[in-house]
């Protein structure tokens, strides 16, 4: 039962990560997505037919199927006095290398009087933009050749206007000379000026919500770095940066300010992108130490560090061979993480809730990790805006979700120490003031000894040795008999008193045998029978001087009341799931009903004794998970009756 409801403490722990998951991630989705329908639509022979389409309350997405005339800046009066035909993208005239300039045309047929827009993001590396033969964007400088070229990229929004004829000729002049990929057209989206603004603000969102708070986990685990000198948590602060510049949206129009630098921009981007991976390995190194060897991780660390050399050196011309290559260089190290962590997994043979948090958000990272690597060439969108960030942040969320519980976990598991030393303190104390008692109590036989031996022996010298000689002498004798007895209790009592008492695995039939050894002597003595019950039950989780103290403490008190009875200890493992139930019950006079409230109390005793023996017995149980109570009394006899937890329910 304490097992059951254990879970299901930890699973409420659980909820509140849960819900911020599903929260951030629905914003998210549905910000993405967007209030307006997405309809794909393709140009034919450079001609983009839209008249059919209404787009009143949908976003059209224009595939990039447009004329592509390679090597060459053509503007509308080019195209007006007849130019060659266009070619496609994959048929390069140049020797099998990508064009460094050249010219994209679209016509698109629209209905007369139609006012429209169309946003996107400027072709990599320069662009210049005509509608209808006006110049009407322009990002860097494009030009013919490299000393002219200046690289610029960033987000625009064109408006467009189909007159009476209904056509609109829209024209992408780009150059590049910095990059060993020609330019190429980006997501085009096509629809009315307010659908466009709405479009526009709604991906805005979905890119600030996501990289936003990336940023906002990169200051919290910087904070908790710094706080708790753990380099899990350093790690965890640079892959959230690194995830939330991931995206070129965020990064150009957002992170840095405008006019920034193209080749700083295009730098840090490729940085970021050749880094991720194998920091996010190394990231998941850390939370499964030990299950990389520490050569191969410095070998690993070592080839990111002259990756992230690379692309701060090499002429821009190189930086995606850069990246590829420290993609690749990742891999080794992703197998033998993925190995090693199975292997410890398999070796501990246990795979608890915080367990599956941690290798759920560990998978979900490196799935999308793989997705971005097969998606990145064949799509411009996860080029520019990665899948990893995803990926991220319900990795991030899953691992706060397992360290929270562990933390929890562990701060339970202190708190039951602490409060077990707490109550060994308590039992030191209360082993002090039970010796000084005794140390009081022994004084009186010894004095009554030492002044009778001393009269008897005066007598004896004497020679007036009279009837009460012999009296004397069994007064010496009761009270070194009363002496004695007091010995053996207070050597009794010292099995279970010390600060140093280690809970294990106690079997229960030793216990009892030895128990039977300890006490049937003390039990003779009112002629008590001392008989054992149940001795092959299960094992227990304890403390075997504890353990043993709190028998012999019961034993002492059935004995002190019953006379020519029988006393039995008995053990079952079946009453209860998690624990071991004991028994001592006697066949004597019972318990008072008055005194029967008062028995645990420290100091109360209602026959002479030290009033301190039921006390620490009921503490010495409780501090094993267990209670320990008067199950049944009366003219027949009393039981008391206490717990110990099973050693497989231990916690």
């Amino acid at each position: 039962m304490r097992a059951e409801k254990s879970r299901g403490r930890n699973l409420q722990r659980l909820l509140p990560a849960a819900a911020v998951l599903l929260v951030i991630l629905a914003v998210h989705l549905f910000l993405e997505r967007g209030p307006d329908h997405v309809v794909e639509i393709r140009p034919v022979d450079g001609m983009l037919d839209i008249t059919g389409v209404d787009l009143s309350h949908e976003v059209a997405n224009v595939d990039n199927s447009w004329d592509f005339y390679p090597n060459a800046l053509y503007t509308s009066a080019d195209f007006a006095a007849g130019v060659g035909r266009p070619v496609p993208e994959a048929d390069d005239p140049d020797a099998g290398s990508e064009p460094r300039y050249g010219t994209y045309r679209l016509i698109i047929k629209a209905r007369p009087e139609q006012y429209y827009a169309i946003c996107s993001y400027s072709i990599d590396y320069s662009t210049r933009v005509f509608v209808n033969g006006t110049e009407v964007a322009s990002f860097g400088t494009v030009a013919d050749n490299a000393a002219a070229h200046v690289p610029q990229v960033g987000s625009m929004t064109i408006p467009l206007y189909s007159g009476a004829s209904g056509e609109i000729e829209v024209i992408y002049q780009f150059s590049n000379f910095v990059h060993r990929d020609g330019g190429f057209i980006q997501p085009t989206y096509l629809s009315t000026p307010q659908n466009i603004e709405a479009f526009k603000a709604d991906n805005d969102l979905a890119s600030l919500s996501l990289s936003g708070g990336l940023l906002v986990l990169f200051l919290y685990f910087l904070l908790c770095a710094a706080l708790q000198r753990r380099g899990t948590f350093l790690l965890l602060a640079v892959c959230c940066l690194m995830m939330a510049l991931r995206d070129q949206n965020f990064l150009v129009v957002h992170a840095l300010p405008p006019g920034t630098s193209w080749y700083l921009t295009y730098r840090i981007f490729m940085t970021v992108t050749a880094l991720l991976p194998g920091m996010v390995l190394l990231l998941l190194g850390s939370l499964y130490p030990g299950t990389v060897k520490k050569r191969l991780t410095i070998l690993h660390a070592a080839a990111m560090g002259i990756a992230a050399a690379l692309t701060v050196v090499l002429p821009t011309f190189w930086l995606v061979t850069v990246c590829t290559a420290a993609w690749i260089c990742a891999i080794p190290y992703l197998f033998c993480l993925i190995w090693g962590v199975t292997r410890h997994y398999l070796r501990r043979k246990s795979f608890q809730l915080v367990d599956a948090l941690a290798a759920g958000g560990a998978a979900m990272l490196i799935l999308s990790i793989l997705m971005e690597a097969v998606y990145v060439n064949n799509s411009s969108a996860v080029s520019h805006y990665g899948i990893m960030p995803r990926g991220m942040l319900i990795f991030d969320l899953l691992i706060a979700a397992s360290i929270s519980l562990r933390a929890r976990e562990q701060e339970a598991a202190l708190s039951e120490s602490r409060s077990r030393s707490e109550l060994l303190e308590r039992m030191n104390a209360m082993n002090l003031d039970f010796l000084h008692q005794v140390a009081h109590e022994l004084k009186t036989p010894l004095t009554v000894i030492s002044g009778y031996a001393q009269l008897t022996g005066l007598q004896m010298s004497t020679g007036h040795i009279s009837s009460e000689t012999p009296e004397n002498l069994k007064v010496i004798r009761s009270e070194a008999l009363r002496l004695a007895d007091m010995v053996t209790k207070l050597l009794e009592y010292s099995y279970g008193k010390t600060s140093e008492a280690q809970f294990a695995t106690v079997e229960v039939g030793p216990l009892l045998e030895n128990v039977r050894a300890i006490c049937t002597p003390m039990c003779l003595k009112n002629s008590n029978r001392l008989d054992l019950s149940g001795g092959t039950c299960a094992d227990v989780c304890g403390s075997w001087e504890l353990l043993l103290q709190v028998f012999i403490n019961l034993v002492i008190n059935a004995n002190r009341h019953t006379q020519d009875g029988v006393i039995t200890i008995s053990a079952s493992d079946r009453e209860r799931r998690e624990h071991v139930v004991f028994r001592v019950e006697d066949t004597g006079s019972g318990i008072d009903s008055a005194q029967l409230p008062h028995i645990f109390e420290k100091g109360y005793s209602g026959d002479g004794g030290s009033g301190l023996g039921l006390s620490i017995c009921r503490e010495a149980v409780e501090a094993h998970g267990g209670i320990l109570e008067v199950e049944r009394t009366g003219p027949d006899g009393t039981v008391f009756m206490f717990t110990v937890r099973k050693k497989e329910a231990a916690p």
